[in-house]
């Protein structure tokens, strides 16, 4: 086994009870733990104290202030493990915590970037160098990622799961944010190696410590637009990504700890305790990874470098490895299904590949009927919709019910959601209203407003 000359773990955390003992857990199953250097951005409250690590077997060497925040130096077995104390109310985010970790990188020979609630497998450090090292036959610039699989704490290690998954595009919201999930990686008693893998997590990913320099995190970004905006970053400047083959580490999903969407809410905002809430934050990264992919479909060199995108391989080649566009929202069959990707789909033709796509979309469609009200029932005999894609075909048809034409006399209007799955020049671009009744003017007496809505909200 390969064990690690350096290795430079970061890790945010937030309010988090597990924090110690994931810390404890990585020090002592390490097979290399002196050659640790754990940086950890500590957001805390009431609820913790530095009194905490020292009980727990820490022995602090020093503390000072650093550029802005107090930074405690802690030894454990050797490993050096570095505290940036920062009040839970000056918090700004995931990407913002991770970034002023990172800062803290010497120029080690390895890099982790986890979370602060996972466990970890017997000499974790030397396995996953093992598995990395392993992968330069395929790629000069490997890392690995993904969801590892799941652990409670109160019953750890019995109920920890022991298979390993794989990241799977789940869909796009409205704006162009992706989102993920996590399946079993499909089993195979002949895969001995890890496989590749088409986007990258942000509580596991185990590379060359170059890595840190190359694809530093952009404080900017919050929650839900870093993984996305770390995986086009990271295939832009040439790096491979793959899922280990086997767990080498557990990771927490549900936890009771205090979080952040809570804690900096539009309330205190509004009371002047904090700059910005959560959604505020959580508005403006989703701007910025939107102007970040427009940036890198461009290809104008000063925008990318401005949003900090490599030259090695363009947003198109991403899109056609990964299997979906952020241009039209839309994504591959098999970017769904628990498939390697390959490199075949690089020669396709460009119609071809806008024909596979799955774009799904979710429109609010409200009549409203303007001006005076309508006298009688019979006054309005039929209203029909029709949504119409951008060479005039008709793509979706709705006649209202009798039932429906009295909600729309009684109320003044009738709201339908209409729900869209399909390649992108079959998508609707406009909607069309025929209204049948014993006026001359029926037509102009309501209106058609629609609008996009978010699919989670219909659950």
């Amino acid at each position: 086994m390969d064990l690690p000359a350096s290795l430079f773990v970061q890790i945010p955390s937030y309010r988090d009870p597990q924090l110690i003992p994931t810390l404890i857990d990585l020090v002592r199953r390490a097979a290399a733990p002196a050659a640790l250097h754990v940086v950890v951005c500590w957001q805390h409250g009431d609820e913790a104290t530095l009194q905490d690590f020292l009980a727990a077997g820490f022995q602090l060497e020093s503390s000072c202030i650093g550029n802005q925040h107090p930074i405690h130096r802690l030894h454990m077995n050797g490993a050096e493990v570095e505290l940036i104390e920062v009040g839970f109310m000056h918090a700004r985010g995931c990407g913002w915590a991770r970034r002023l970790a990172q800062e803290r990188y010497r120029d080690e020979r390895y890099n982790l970037q986890i979370d602060s609630h996972h466990r970890f497998s017997d000499a974790w450090d030397g396995l996953l160098v093992e598995m990395l090292e392993s992968l330069r036959t395929r790629s000069c610039k490997p890392l690995l990622t993904g969801y590892p699989p799941a652990f409670q704490p109160e019953s750890y290690p019995d109920t920890r799961q022991n298979h390993v998954g794989q990241m799977l595009v789940r869909g796009f919201n409205s704006v162009g944010v992706v989102s993920y999930k996590a399946v079993r990686m499909p089993k195979d008693p002949l895969r001995n190696e890890p496989m590749r893998a088409r986007f990258i997590s942000g509580g596991f990913l185990f590379s060359d410590g170059e890595f840190v320099r190359d694809v530093m995190n952009d404080a900017d970004h919050f929650f839900s637009t870093e993984e996305i905006v770390m995986a086009v970053r990271a295939y832009t400047h040439g790096y491979d990504f793959f899922h280990p083959h086997r767990p080498l580490l557990w990771h927490q999903y549900n936890s009771d700890a205090n979080r952040v969407w809570d804690d900096h809410s539009d309330e205190r905002r509004s009371r002047g305790e904090i700059e910005a809430s959560a959604f505020d934050r959580s508005l403006r990264a989703s701007s910025k990874a939107v102007n970040m992919l427009a940036a890198a479909g461009s290809g104008d060199a000063t925008a990318l470098a401005m949003h900090g995108l490599g030259c090695k391989r363009s947003l198109q080649q991403y899109e056609r490895y990964a299997g979906l566009s952020f241009t039209h929202r839309g994504v591959h069959e098999e970017a769904t299904r628990a498939t390697e990707p390959n490199n075949t789909h690089f020669a396709t033709d460009e119609q071809h590949w806008l024909d596979k796509l799955i774009c799904r979309r979710v429109f609010q469609v409200q009549v409203k009927r303007l001006g005076a009200e309508i006298g009688a029932a019979d006054d309005l005999e039929s209203l029909v919709l029709t949504a119409q894609a951008e060479d005039g075909t008709t793509v979706g048809r709705r006649e209202l019910s009798p039932e429906d034409l009295q909600q729309l006399i009684a109320r003044g209007e009738y709201i339908c959601i209409d729900h869209f799955s399909s390649c992108p020049s079959r998508l609707p671009v406009c909607y069309q209203m025929q209204v049948g009744g014993n006026s001359r003017d029926d037509a102009n007496r309501f209106q058609v407003i629609v609008r996009e809505i978010e699919e989670d909200l219909m659950a």
